[in-house]
């Protein structure tokens, strides 16, 4: 791990709040491993950002803005999350012309 993965990591663990900046450095100039949009709505989105730290993963939940004139907001704390992997089968409803 580098410097500012160590640095992170030892803030998060300690339960020092990370600012804002911190938390967009995390979200786009870090290793993100995976992304979770949710739905849109009048002019954000929930995103939820999974970001990887040597063998740890963290989530971190923010507010993606729609528009040129909306900012993105970070006003939720990266905590830690672990991979779960299974198969899941849906049923699914669809209708067609007779």
């Amino acid at each position: 791990m580098d410097e500012y993965e160590v640095k992170m990591l030892e803030k998060i663990d300690s339960g020092v709040m990370l600012t804002e900046r911190e938390l967009k450095e995390l979200c786009f100039e870090y290793n993100e491993v995976d992304r979770i949009e949710g739905d849109n709505r009048r002019w954000c989105r929930s995103v939820k950002s999974i970001i990887k730290f040597g063998e740890r993963y963290f989530a971190l939940d923010w507010q993606e803005g729609l528009t040129e004139c909306q900012e993105n907001e970070f006003c939720s704390q990266p905590y830690e999350v672990e991979e779960n992997t299974y198969e899941k089968t849906i049923t699914v409803t669809e209708w067609k012309k007779k």
